[in-house]
């Protein structure tokens, strides 16, 4: 691709940029799953769950305390004979998504770099390629995530960090396949010698 064919720059860096900021929040937030009460809170984040006193059917901590557990840990006592409220799926669920987002993140402020710096170098895998490799599976496993939480049916719903994630992966697929073109290197022109003397 020649530089007069390359497309404009700005927009698909401020996707990249905006999509990578998305997706950073989301990976640290605890507010994936929600539920607040007159008897507690709880937050459940990709890698961790918080509760303030005691939400649904469990035993939480006393109406002044708080815990915070891993989802592993969490999720698992929820698990009866039936397996009624417990997935498997949820904690490594959340840890691949978590992990999604931060290579995605890090793959689009790289192509977006990369275009500021109109740089265009032969690389082995680009930064695009990367979070497009991220963010597809992160898709995935962040809508399992939500589907397999544990507890009974309406104890807890989704929060804003879910609905920021949604947002941040659109934007960050737009704005890698949109980099791909900008930051792709200049074909050699292989008829550029063709008429030199030297070569006959």
């Amino acid at each position: 691709m020649t530089d007069d064919a390359r497309p404009n720059r700005i927009p698909p860096i401020a996707l990249a940029l905006l999509g990578a900021i998305a997706l950073l929040f989301s990976a640290m937030s605890t507010r994936w799953l929600v539920n607040a009460g007159d008897n507690g809170s709880i937050e459940m984040g990709l890698r961790a769950t918080t509760e303030c006193g005691s939400v649904g059917m469990l035993l939480g901590p006393r109406p002044d305390e708080c815990r915070t557990k891993g989802n592993s840990d969490y999720a698992s006592e929820w698990k009866t004979e039936t397996g009624q409220y417990y997935s498997a799926a949820f904690a490594p669920c959340g840890w691949i998504t978590s992990i999604a987002c931060i290579i995605g993140a890090l793959g689009l402020l790289a192509a977006a770099g990369l275009a500021l710096a109109k740089k265009q170098p032969q690389l082995p895998m680009s930064p695009s390629s990367l979070s497009l490799l991220a963010l597809m599976p992160g898709l995935i496993s962040g809508c399992v995530f939500v589907a397999t939480k544990p507890g009974p049916s309406g104890f807890v719903g989704v929060g804003i960090a879910f609905w920021i994630f949604g947002i941040g992966a659109v934007l960050g697929l737009a704005g890698s396949i949109m980099l791909a073109r900008v930051n792709r290197p200049v074909d050699p022109d292989l008829m550029a010698d063709a008429l030199d003397p030297d070569n006959f």
